[in-house]
This record gives structure tokens, C-alpha cells and sequence, in this order.
């Protein structure tokens, strides 16, 4: 997999253009994980993406092994690809702690990260800590098998078939029910 930028995909915290390390900046100024944007397509039924869904399996942020089996799901799941030291990841952290939204009564979301050598899980543990019945699954490959290359990024799939039903990058909340409404209502 090629990341957009940085170790782990998109990461937010870098010199930026002022040289001060660490400084959290917003992933719409950086350039590689702009040129990994992809919008949500235009025709729902997925037939612009080449690849089929993939199970995912991976660690817990408490270091136990997880594994969602795609042909066993019921619901639509709602991948939301995150990290922790990422500015523009704030508002899905909170978005799905609060799960205020109607959107996610449709859907299954699960929280993807990197694995436990690239993102502290100790962080991860701490956001995930406020996502009670929500699946958070640390782990590498599900970032090449869904092709993602920067965070936030959401992917709609449809369980029993496999299919991805629509994706997108994640600027706003409201780009959650657009992905959902997409994909399911087309």
C-alpha cells in the first residue's frame, strides 16, 4: 500500500511549513492525502470500484484479536478509517460516541485503525472507550484491502454480497448520512 503521507497513512502531525514537529495540521493541506481523495460515487451501485469488500481482522485497542466476517453480518457495515493524532478525525470520534444521528441506526459502523505498531493503542482505547457496541478493529490490512490512503475515510459495504456500496473521504459529519443515503437509498 502506498500511504499518502507520514508512517501511517495521512498523518496529521508533522513540521508542517513552519518547522514546529508535532503540531496537529488539517489533512486538506496535506497534499498526499488530497491526491487520495475519492468522492462518493455517483452511481450506488458500486460498479466503478474494482475490488469486492473483505473480511476484517486485526487486534482490540485491549489487544485481543477481533475478526468480522463479512458473510456473517446482517446489517450494513459503516467503516470509518481513523486515527488518533488526527485533527479532522475529532468530529467522528465524537460523532459516533454521541450516535445521535439517524444514519447509524442504519448501519453497523466499525472504527478501523492502524495497527499497534504504527498508532498508540492506549489512545485508541481511550477514544474506543466511549463507543460502547461499536467494533474497533487496529490493524493494517484492512487500509490495503479497502485501498484507503488517508483518514477520515468511510466505506459503505454491504455484508452478504461483499459489495461496496459507496465511499468517500470524511470532511464533515454530514458526510456519514450522505454515504449512508447513497449507498442505501441510491
Amino acid at each position: 500500500m502506498t500511504g499518502a503521507s507520514g508512517g501511517d497513512g495521512g498523518s496529521s502531525r508533522d513540521g508542517g511549513g513552519d518547522g514546529s514537529p508535532g503540531r496537529p495540521v488539517n489533512p486538506l493541506e496535506d497534499p498526499g492525502f488530497v491526491a487520495g481523495l475519492r468522492p462518493i460515487p455517483g452511481d450506488v451501485t458500486g460498479s466503478h470500484i474494482t475490488w469486492p469488500a473483505s473480511d476484517l481482522s486485526g487486534t482490540r485497542p485491549d489487544g485481543s484479536t477481533v475478526s468480522i466476517t463479512l458473510s456473517e453480518g446482517r446489517r450494513p457495515l459503516l467503516l470509518v478509517f481513523l486515527s488518533t493524532q488526527c485533527e479532522g478525525c475529532d468530529v467522528f470520534w465524537t460523532g459516533l460516541a454521541e450516535g445521535a444521528d439517524p444514519a447509524l441506526d442504519r448501519v453497523e459502523p466499525v472504527v478501523v485503525t492502524k495497527g499497534p505498531d504504527t498508532v498508540d493503542a492506549v489512545e485508541v482505547a481511550a477514544l474506543s472507550g466511549a463507543l460502547p457496541g461499536t467494533e474497533v478493529v487496529m490493524g493494517d490490512r484492512a487500509w490495503s484491502d479497502y485501498r484507503v490512503t488517508g483518514y477520515p475515510f468511510l466505506v459503505l459495504v454491504e455484508p452478504g454480497s461483499g459489495r461496496i456500496l459507496a465511499e468517500t473521504v470524511g470532511f464533515r459529519w454530514t458526510d456519514v448520512s450522505a454515504t449512508v443515503t447513497a449507498g442505501l437509498d441510491g
